[in-house]
């Protein structure tokens, strides 16, 4: 194992490196212990992550009642107590909250989302804490959904705690006073990272801010350029403000994280723009990033793209307009 829980300071409990861990290297791999359909209910949660909870060993039950809590659960339990009055059906639901509040509160303040449609615990994963600029991101694995593969997206060095990005996907152009209300909601700390710390911003982060407000920009041209018929959208002009916010990305402090999603909707808009040079520079470049990050499951999207570029090569030749078809198949991913 190359990493160890530790203390690390105001956070509390996280993980940190035994030894240096180069960038792309695989750090641990780790399966759900629990695992419940994401359209449960929290109150109807409670008795089935008991259930499962009663099935793992007694150091996974240690280290699962050690993770941390929500606290907007048990004033969920109180709200719904004080609000029953008479009414069986919230008084049932306030019930069956608070005879498990403690695992509710813990499984909905570290569950993540896998691609079945399960809310998963990871006991692993549960104890990495954020960093706005992370040096680790995890992954599906191809043949299990819920087992995910943490992986290094920088060198790290043997001590260095090991950080990920909560909200990498929805939040990876936010400017900080929107990350930091997404924190604070979502699992009440402020972030203090390289990115977000200090008063004042430094270089920097000023430079890391101005990034994420051209992007964001570029977004809505593009967004606006959607906004109309099909027949009358530009694929030029989209695929040539995705190159633009590529370009943006590349710069960006974990812009490695981001540029698979953003090089695949170039090859998208490449595709329907019918540019053979952008399409094969986006290729490459996405190649390129898997390499360096060695995730086997971005190789498959990487591969099934590649198959379906062949199924429409001759469109692309004839530089023919797309049709409803080809433009279902390659969507801009925003």
């Amino acid at each position: 194992m190359s990493v160890t829980v530790k203390n690390v300071g105001e956070a509390g409990r996280g993980l940190v490196a035994l030894k240096d861990i180069k960038n792309g290297e695989l750090i641990v791999r780790d399966t759900a212990v629990i695992a419940i359909p994401a359209n449960v209910d929290v109150w109807e949660a409670g008795e089935e992550i008991m259930r499962q909870i009663k099935k793992i060993s007694l150091t996974e039950k240690e280290d699962f009642y050690n993770l941390t809590r929500q606290d907007g659960i048990h004033q969920l339990c109180n709200d719904l107590m004080e609000e029953a009055s008479g009414d069986t059906k919230r008084l049932s639901k306030a019930q069956k909250i608070a005879k498990f509040c403690d695992e509710i509160s813990i499984f909905f303040n570290n569950d993540i989302a896998t691609d079945d449609s399960f809310r998963c615990l990871f006991l692993y994963l549960s104890v990495l804490n954020h960093s706005c600029d992370p040096n680790s991101f995890y992954t599906g694995t191809v043949n299990n959904p819920r087992q995910l593969e943490l992986r290094a997206a920088k060198d790290i060095r043997e001590g260095e705690e090991v950080t990920v990005n909560y909200i990498l996907v929805e939040g990876r152009f936010s400017d900080r006073p929107t990350r930091q209300t997404r924190l604070r909601d979502g699992w009440g700390f402020y972030c203090s990272c390289s990115l977000c710390k200090g008063e004042n911003l430094n270089i920097h982060q000023q430079k890391q801010e101005i990034l994420k407000q051209e992007i964001v920009i570029i977004q809505s041209d593009m967004t606006n350029e959607c906004d109309q018929n099909p027949a009358t959208v530009s694929w030029s002009r989209l695929c040539t403000l995705q190159s633009e916010l590529v370009e943006l990305v590349m710069q960006l402090s974990c812009g490695q994280l981001m540029l698979g999603r953003e090089l695949k909707s170039l090859a998208h808009l490449a595709q329907l723009a019918r540019r053979e040079d952008i399409l094969e520079n986006a290729l490459n470049s996405w190649d390129l990033t898997i390499q360096d990050l060695g995730v086997e499951r971005w190789r498959r999207e990487y591969n099934a793209l590649i198959e379906k570029l062949k199924k429409w090569k001759q469109k692309r030749k004839k530089r023919e307009n797309p049709n409803e078809d080809e433009i279902r198949q390659f969507l801009w991913l925003m």
